[in-house]
């Protein structure tokens, strides 16, 4: 059989330690914003859901939109890095 070469990793510099993309930037300084965002919003709100209304802290109503935007997101990256795989 024939061995493959390793790859090397263009991610992996020698002694340079980790460098963050500015993706990777970009995506923190959201989630920060996002976070100071929630904090400050406490106040209970009314939240109308098809036949019921509920009354909850707006801060759980934004965290429970945010980790739904977050999981959606996921499972978009998923299924497109699967469908580009399949094409290679």
């Amino acid at each position: 059989m024939m061995e493959h070469p390793e790859r090397p990793n263009p991610n992996e510099d020698a002694g340079s330690g980790f460098r963050p993309t500015p993706k990777q930037i970009g995506v923190l300084v959201l989630a920060v914003l996002l976070v100071v965002f929630i904090v400050i919003n406490t106040e209970p709100t009314s939240i109308n859901f098809l036949v019921t209304e509920i009354r909850l802290p707006l801060w759980i109503v934004l965290a429970g939109t945010a980790l739904i935007g977050f999981l959606v997101g996921i499972t978009v990256g998923i299924r497109r890095t699967k469908r580009r795989n399949r094409s290679d």
